[in-house]
């Protein structure tokens, strides 16, 4: 990533495939597994909601934290850590086994937000991706 590319990021703010969080917090497993069963997307660690880049602190312990989050979702998600400066870039590809469920449920990127699926949600979800037939 070059600087051009990253400011202009910044100024687009978020969307459907761009989250921007400040710093590891809980929602953070939800925007993963939205991610994953959505078309994939890039989480931006030490950028406020406004898209300011405050930076953060990137040690191994934060990465694995990270990996340790995207590890514990069923199945696990695939995550690719990037550094740009003082940011954190978390690319999560488009999830090949979806549906994804962190422990707080399943969830799905929905324009720029990480919704919850409720029950009938799940159920067109899979009928979507092939996994349930309506006949059964």
């Amino acid at each position: 990533m070059n600087k051009r590319e990253f400011d202009y990021i910044l100024q687009n703010g978020e969307s459907y495939l761009v989250e921007f969080k400040e710093r590891v917090n809980s929602s953070l497993v939800r925007e993963m597994t939205a991610f994953a069963n959505a078309s994939g997307g890039r989480i931006f660690l030490g950028v406020t909601d406004s898209g300011k880049a405050v930076g953060i602190e990137i040690t191994n312990k934060l990465r694995s934290r990270i990996q340790d989050m995207a590890n514990n979702c069923q199945p696990p998600v695939t995550v690719v850590l990037k550094k740009y400066h003082n940011i954190l870039i978390i690319d999560i590809p488009e999830g090949k086994d979806k549906p994804f469920q962190c422990s707080e449920g399943f969830f799905i990127r929905m324009g720029s937000n990480a919704q919850k699926m409720d029950r009938d949600r799940i159920v067109e979800f899979l009928q979507a991706e092939g996994k349930v037939r309506f006949e059964e």
